[in-house]
């Protein structure tokens, strides 16, 4: 009797699996206009604001997820699969986002928008022999993957990068899949355009009064950013994804924070804080957290404008105490 019961249940179990993962795929099909699958969802709110009605947008990366690891589900590969425009950073970020396209049954536009920009070298695996001996072999393929060195693929954070490069290629992607709607596109994209200008503008002019333009951070996710607002980012904690830093680091890290006056750290809510938290410890200095990433379902961080506007607001916090 004990074993039909559990059978009983676990077929209910399935059965309602099932019709979960029916419903979803349902609908994925009602939605009308251009159904776009994008990795992080900074892209897909970029998305919305230059397609607007035209398009449905879907992000893969869940909320306090690092792009650098994260591993798609079997239905985010169905999803991948219903998609007309698949949009990935590139550049080593979300490299199984191509594994994803690949999977496609159809004919699936693909945008690797680390092509359209030109990319810095990173900081971010500037690793001694013993650190490069314990990378495993797909990360170091990760940081090889550009013909300068290894690069750094945080494309979206600067506000510029967003305006005249990649909002124009998405924009160009959407116009080829609906040329009909080309006028519709192209206002969007001018509005938009606009906007980031704003952006920009506020930024700069925020950041330009700042007494100290120091900081450290727990990996270079903001080397663009700092590029262009004039900041200098003078050490990170794990110089690469994934990979524990040396307690000589740690060490040296503590030391840098008191010659160069540095009064925050900041961390991301993608990692764990626990090594900001022992450095800052022994520093005498707090941690504040960076958001690169952001969520829909997060308020003050749910656009991709107000995420920029909260990681201002912390890195003035941060800058000036």
């Amino acid at each position: 009797m004990r074993n039909i019961i559990y059978l009983l249940t676990i077929i209910l179990l399935i059965s309602l699996i099932s019709g979960c993962a029916a419903s979803d795929a349902e609908q994925i099909e009602d939605e009308t206009g251009l159904q776009v699958v994008t990795t992080i969802f900074p892209l897909s709110d970029i998305i919305k604001q230059l397609g607007g009605d035209l398009v449905n947008v879907h992000y893969i990366l869940p909320a306090g997820a690092s792009p650098h690891t994260y591993e798609p589900t079997v239905e985010q590969a169905r999803l991948v699969n219903d998609a007309d425009l698949f949009v990935y950073v590139g550049a080593g970020l979300d490299n199984w986002a191509v594994g994803l396209a690949e999977t496609a049954g159809h004919e699936l536009l693909l945008l690797d928008l680390s092509e359209k920009v030109p990319l810095l070298e990173s900081t971010s695996y500037n690793l001694d022999e013993e650190e490069w001996n314990h990378l495993d072999e797909h990360e170091i393929e990760d940081n090889h993957n550009h013909e300068h060195g290894p690069v750094d693929p945080h494309i979206w954070l600067d506000p510029l990068l967003v305006r005249d490069l990649l909002s124009p290629s998405i924009s160009a992607a959407l116009i080829a899949l609906a040329p009909e709607e080309e006028i519709n596109f192209k206002q969007n994209l001018v509005i938009f355009q606009s906007k980031l200008s704003d952006l920009h503008h506020g930024i700069e002019h925020s950041l330009s009064a700042l007494p100290d333009n120091k900081f450290i951070s727990f990996h270079s996710a903001w080397r663009y950013f700092a590029a262009r607002y004039n900041l200098q980012e003078i050490a990170v904690i794990a110089r690469s994804p994934g990979q524990e830093p040396s307690a000589g680091w740690l060490a040296e890290l503590v030391e840098l924070i008191k010659a160069e006056n540095v009064s925050a750290i900041f961390a991301e809510p993608q990692f764990s804080t626990n090594l900001a938290d022992r450095i800052a410890e022994e520093s005498g200095i707090e941690v504040l957290l960076l958001d690169p990433i952001g969520s829909e379902d997060i308020s003050g961080k749910d656009s991709y404008i107000t995420l920029m506007l909260y990681n201002l607001d912390t890195l003035i916090q941060g800058l000036t105490d």
